[in-house]
């Protein structure tokens, strides 16, 4: 088998404080798990939630999604003061340790998500950085299935012009209804897909070349839900069991998915516009241990890495100055 699909997997909104609500993904929640990643969290937040608070062994990145009203700040230890605005990525390279903190400035609603992205071993001392990528500059691959935020990596010969410690694939997309998109997971992959809105569903297919159609063509089949219909099943209902490699994803569920050799993950909306976030990577074949902020391969690390925040050597925040640049 080429690309092997988990179950779906749905959470709820959780509060989180008075301002804030999560609805929360960890790599233990697939059978598989989810690496690189090892925690996503889809926020809504409204006002100050979380404290500075340190980071070491992973990349913390936030992406908004461009519904988001007005000015995410982040500071951190190595003095980075980023505005992050609707539809940007902020990277956090957390390396051996920083601290940092992201808070709404003023009235605002942000919708996002923050991906806790693993390292593998030999990259976890990296010293600390940051950069921003702004929405105006992601490529946008634009079809009549929809519309492809390229937010990290490469997808249909467009790049993302950001530096990533691994190759990272992230895409914010919509698509039309009926319609799909074909991406490629080399082998070594894994990708992990979220319903934001509306039903999507979920095809692995076998092979490294696209069929007849177009990658992003709208199906010929007249009826949407026919997108959904495996060959030779007539109901949606029955396509889990009957037929591994595909499933159907209501908003706010997500499933994770694993290429042992190269193939085609191709997403597909029923009768109504889909919002999809899919991120896809190299999976990292090491031990995660967790605690926290902190991720590392072994708990030897993990206590060192405990005791340098403790000590200080992850650094502080600067007192603040006024409104950043």
């Amino acid at each position: 088998m080429t690309i092997r699909l988990s179950p779906p997997v749905a959470r709820p909104f959780e509060p989180v404080g008075d301002a804030c609500s999560i609805r929360q993904f960890r790599h233990t929640d697939f059978p598989l798990g989810m690496s690189p990643l090892v925690l996503v969290d889809h926020f809504v937040m409204t006002g100050p939630t979380f404290a500075p608070h340190p980071h070491a062994g992973m990349s913390a990145v936030t992406l908004l999604l461009e519904d988001s009203r007005g000015v995410m700040r982040s500071r951190d230890s190595v003095h980075n003061d980023h505005e992050i605005r609707a539809g940007d990525l902020h990277w956090t390279l957390a390396g051996r340790g920083i601290v940092h903190t992201q808070q709404p400035v003023g009235e605002a609603q942000l919708n996002g998500l923050q991906l806790f992205v693993n390292l593998p071993e030999r990259l976890k001392p990296l010293p600390p950085a940051t950069s921003l990528l702004r929405a105006w500059e992601m490529p946008v691959v634009q079809g009549d299935a929809g519309r492809v935020r390229v937010a990290s990596g490469r997808f249909d010969g467009w790049d993302a012009p950001l530096e990533t410690p691994e190759p990272l694939l992230i895409l914010d997309g919509w698509l039309r209804p009926g319609a799909s998109r074909l991406v490629p997971l080399p082998a070594g992959w894994n990708a992990w897909l979220y319903a934001v809105q509306g039903e999507l569903g979920a095809r692995a297919r076998h092979q490294t070349t696209p069929p007849r159609a177009a990658p992003d063509a709208v199906p010929a089949e007249p009826s949407p839900v026919a997108a959904f219909r495996p060959p030779g099943r007539t109901r949606v209902a029955s396509t889990r069991v009957a037929d591994p490699d595909f499933a159907v994803l209501p908003a706010g569920a997500a499933l994770a998915a694993s290429a042992d050799s190269e193939g085609l993950l191709q997403v597909i909306a029923a009768g109504a516009p889909v919002h999809f976030i899919l991120v896809a990577g190299p999976a990292i074949d090491e031990p995660v241990i967790q605690r926290g902020p902190f991720v590392m391969a072994d708990a030897r690390a993990l206590t060192q890495a405990m005791a340098a925040y403790e000590a200080g050597e992850f650094g502080q925040l600067r007192q603040e100055s006024g409104v950043p640049g």
